[in-house]
């Protein structure tokens, strides 16, 4: 069994889960200048936690141009500074969205081989599954095919091969409600008990907010309600432009990325203040809860329009740490029909994970023990990550620790139960396949 690599991918962050192992990456690279003097006193001379916020140099078989991806920074000041694949979202299957995977895998592959399966030196396999948008199980199942590939690649100048064993495209909604019943998938559950219900899944992305319905695991609606994360950090700009919050003068060309980083990077209840040279500094607070506040009546109306909603068994919200939706808000709504909501985080590619290891009858034990915390520190000296990059896992530490216990304590019985549980995946994704390209075509018009 190859291990798998779980990805949440974005236009401008991925998230990365693997066997021990979780990030939130930057997806936006650099061109790689033979004198750049940060990549070689990091090489030589730093400690390794600096070495990580260079990145790594890639050059990709085939690819004339070496580039430099898993940077720190999500964005710079300076206007396209770097660059991105495009939005993959969008885009799925083309030719940029595969550079895009195989970038991210080359690397991991030289930091961290441990997540991969070693064939022989320098030659390496893993199993792939992927957080996508809501789309058709059928033009999922082509671009899967197409990614299962083998490449070489050349990572700060060694040579590697990986070879993508098996891939698995699945909907981001359906990876969040794998996600939020991480404790049944722990308790050797079948996905008949873990999809049962009517299930809302709300989700913010770098360019839209969507809400998904599934019932007993068929998703039976798709919509998107209004633009994403990189579209409000536009409106905070375009309404700064217009000296809203009564700036004083000058007023900058504040760049939209400069503030995407700022809003996803931030933490809950902080101020939203950007750097523009020197000790010169913009206080956009008033003008981002202005801007998150709308987009929350936004997703209160479309949740108002849905007769529907009033039967779900759960509403999950994938969000940001800051909240661009506030939760307490989306609640009094809820509550007048006796619902609530649960908030997890955007980019964990937790649930994608869980998925894949049901999906190809993996260990199940490995799922929950074996993730890192988002210390700086973590399991192994040369795994070190960054504080602005990690981001916490959504379920309390106690939840772990009761349920590595459950699993300790299991009977072989029960545990054997996990063995049928692929098919019974397979088959819900066979009868609904017809019926997505019916809702999603519909619901374009």
């Amino acid at each position: 069994m190859n291990k798998i690599i779980a990805l949440d991918i974005d236009e401008f962050r991925v998230g990365v889960v693997g066997y021990g192992y979780q990030d939130v990456r930057s997806s936006v690279y650099s061109e790689v200048k033979k004198n750049n003097l940060q990549y070689l006193l990091g090489k030589n001379n730093e400690p390794i936690y600096l070495k990580n916020k260079v990145g790594k140099r890639i050059l990709l078989g085939g690819s004339e141009k070496e580039i430099t991806w898993g940077l720190d920074k999500l964005y710079s000041r300076r206007s396209e500074a770097y660059q991105t694949f495009g939005n993959p979202l969008a885009t799925l299957g083309d030719q940029k969205f595969k550079t895009y995977i195989k970038t991210i895998l080359s690397y991991l592959v030289a930091k961290r081989p441990s997540l991969f399966t070693e064939i022989a030196e320098d030659y390496f396999s893993c199993s792939l599954c992927l957080g996508v948008a809501t789309e058709s199980f059928d033009r999922l199942a082509d671009i899967e095919r197409q990614l299962a590939d083998e490449f070489e690649t050349v990572v700060d100048g060694t040579h590697y091969q990986i070879r993508i064993e098996r891939v698995k495209l699945i909907p981001k909604s359906l990876g969040a409600i794998f996600e939020s019943k991480r404790n049944d998938i722990h308790l050797m559950l079948g996905v008949e008990e873990i999809l049962a219900g009517l299930t809302y899944v709300i989700e913010i992305n770098d360019h839209s907010l969507t809400c998904d319905s599934y019932e007993n695991g068929e998703l039976i609606k798709s919509s998107k309600v209004t633009d994403g994360l990189f579209e409000l950090a536009g409106n905070v700009v375009q309404a700064y432009q217009e000296n809203e919050g009564d700036h004083p003068a000058p007023i900058f060309a504040l760049d939209h990325g400069v503030v995407y980083d700022m809003l996803v990077t931030a933490k809950k209840n902080n101020p939203f203040v950007v750097t523009i040279n020197g000790g010169q500094t913009i206080d956009l607070t008033e003008i981002v809860k202005k801007e998150t506040t709308a987009l929350t009546d936004q997703l209160i109306d479309y949740v108002n329009s849905d007769q529907d909603i009033q039967y779900a068994d759960t509403i999950l919200i994938r969000d940001i740490p800051s909240e661009t939706i506030n939760e307490n808000t989306v609640n009094q709504t809820l509550t007048k029909m006796g619902l609530s909501c649960k908030v997890f985080n955007n980019k964990s590619a937790l649930g994608v994970y869980l998925f894949g290891e049901l999906f190809w009858k993996s260990q199940l034990n490995a799922s929950i023990d074996h993730f890192e915390d988002n210390s700086p520190f973590p399991m192994k000296p040369d795994g070190i990550e960054s504080k602005v990059n990690a981001e916490p896992l959504p379920v309390e530490k106690s939840l772990e620790s009761s349920t590595n216990q459950i699993d300790s304590e299991l009977p072989e019985a029960t545990k054997q139960k996990s063995h049928h549980r692929s098919l019974s995946v397979e088959a819900i994704f066979a009868e609904q396949s017809e019926l997505l390209d019916f809702l999603i075509s519909n619901d374009k018009e």
